[in-house]
């Protein structure tokens, strides 16, 4: 982690190295696998934000305290999972690595060959 975290050079575009979570782990191949991500934010969603659940009328519901609920408890979660700005972390399995679909440079990918000792690859992730 610490060699990979000397030498990576964070694409245009990115944010300063300390403002994410550098999450790595060893791919099949025997290559590193590094994800670095901003992480959540940990603050509650307030009341003002809203949440409706979809029926099948394309009509739709407040949500119950119960569903409010389960949807903190999932930001909760997510949020974890990201980890902390400024914090490395090993996982056992890449699976596990934090992955979210888009984001541009909040989610960067990095490849690193231990057997060369290069990094291969640098990329922010992409945007819809």
């Amino acid at each position: 982690m610490r060699v990979i975290e000397s030498a990576v050079e964070l694409p245009v575009g990115a944010e300063a190295l300390e403002e994410y979570s550098r999450n790595y782990a060893l791919r099949p191949d025997g290559k590193v696998m590094a994800v670095y991500v901003t992480p959540l934010p940990t603050e509650a969603r307030g009341s003002e934000d809203g949440c409706e659940v979809m029926l099948e009328d394309m009509d739709s519901r407040p949500c119950t305290e119960a569903e409010e609920a389960e949807i903190a408890s999932n930001d909760e979660v997510m949020a974890a999972s990201f980890g902390q700005a400024d914090q490395s972390r090993w996982f056992d399995d890449y699976r596990d690595l934090p992955m979210i679909m888009d984001g541009g440079c909040s989610l960067i990918e990095i490849i690193y060959d231990p057997q060369s000792q290069l990094i291969e690859s640098t990329q922010c992730n992409g945007e819809a």
